[in-house]
């Protein structure tokens, strides 16, 4: 869970930075036993991609960050 700016705990997918020359990136939910199967995915020309399972968003960062 992810803390919001109005002091509450909310449900909001967890935002992941990763790399700027990645390709792919992949997911098994973070839980261990509790997590869902791994899953590859791949950015196709984005900057962003989500996992299917539990809504985590992988950004991509660019080269200057």
């Amino acid at each position: 869970m992810t803390q919001c700016s109005h002091d509450c705990t909310c449900n909001a997918p967890e935002t992941i930075a990763v790399s700027g020359d990645a390709d792919q990136v992949s997911c098994d939910g973070g839980g261990g036993p509790l997590g869902h199967p791994l899953v590859y995915y791949t950015f196709d020309g984005s900057d962003t991609v989500t996992c299917g399972y539990c809504d985590r968003v992988f950004v991509r960062q660019s080269p200057h960050s």
